[in-house]
């Protein structure tokens, strides 16, 4: 009895303290911690050699992100939020958001809340990835002018537009001319920035007799109203630890969820073909072919690829 005395204290103390340190773990909403996106990394590449390049052509395609099949890519096109630790994939955010607001703002959010946080002190670039201005008429070195890590006003104007504004003499004459508002005002969400631009080369490595393809660089464009939005490319290899991380959702199975990463390795998207590398300074389809006659070029570029691959098994 003495025993019992004894250990009902320490027993009752031991439910209390277990209890009081479940209440502070986060909920778990689901059957199962999701974590097996959050804990991976960037699949790294096979190597190849200069050498064993028999064949290789640039392409530069156009994914249009509203189109069904893309859909894991352009939605959400606001952040979601949900503040729960054990579950970090539920803080979805678009393709688009993820390179524009953690990789070119170097934003970084609360693991448990999913709130933004906010640094009061020096400002850390550290977490900023390159990015390189969109020259609209030389989208071949797409490279040619970066921007500094440290150019806040630069960085947070990418994803800007101009406002039209009737004069304020004529307002109430419909037929008054438009000026442009002095301050660029920024998206408000991603749902405008309907297409991305990619390109990527296709090399025929004999060394493990396989046609490869690696993404190169990305450009987001879009219209807000008449005003055209296609503001920076960025290195795609640079921002594939950040892809590999981030999960899209699956409307067809939640325990099967893929990475931004996955989508581009396995190619789960619908794109066409709007250049290739060519003697007239990688010219545009669109420069001299129209409606369906550009479709079918792009179609007899892909055929094409398709064609190398398949002669090189021929004996």
């Amino acid at each position: 009895m003495k025993v019992v005395r004894f250990l009902l204290p320490i027993v009752i103390i031991l439910i209390t303290a277990n209890f009081a340190k479940a209440q502070d773990k986060p909920v778990l909403d689901g059957a199962f911690i999701r974590e097996h996106i959050t804990e991976r990394t960037a699949t790294p590449l096979q190597n190849i050699r200069e050498a064993d390049a028999m064949w290789s052509k640039k392409i530069l395609r156009v994914i249009q992100l509203d189109e069904k099949i893309n859909h894991p890519l352009y939605f959400p096109i606001t952040r979601i939020t949900y503040p729960a630790g054990l579950q970090p994939q539920r803080n979805r955010v678009s393709l688009l958001y993820l390179i524009y607001n953690i990789g070119i703002l170097g934003e970084r959010y609360d693991e448990y809340t999913g709130a933004l946080v906010v640094d009061n002190e020096m400002p850390d670039y550290s977490n900023r990835l390159n990015v390189y201005k969109l020259n609209g008429r030389d989208i071949t070195n797409w490279y040619r002018d970066p921007v500094e890590k440290d150019a806040d006003s630069v960085r947070h104007a990418l994803l800007s537009y101009l406002q039209s504004v009737k004069r304020l003499s004529n307002l109430d004459d419909p037929d008054s001319d438009l000026i442009d508002a002095m301050d660029p005002t920024t998206l408000d969400d991603t749902k405008d920035m309907t297409q991305l631009w990619m390109w990527e080369e296709w090399v025929f490595d004999k060394q493990r007799s396989v046609m490869d393809v690696r993404i190169v660089a990305m450009a987001p464009d879009g219209y807000h109203g008449e005003s055209r939005i296609w503001p920076f490319w960025i290195y795609y290899p640079e921002y594939r630890p950040i892809f590999a991380v981030n999960e899209t959702f699956n409307s067809q199975n939640e325990a099967e969820h893929r990475s931004f990463d996955d989508i581009f390795l396995k190619r789960r998207f619908k794109s066409y073909i709007v250049a290739e590398t060519n003697q007239y300074d990688n010219r545009l389809i669109s420069d001299y072919m129209l409606g369906i006659d550009a479709m079918r070029e792009g179609e007899r570029i892909k055929e094409n690829i398709f064609k190398i691959e398949h002669d090189m098994w021929e004996y």
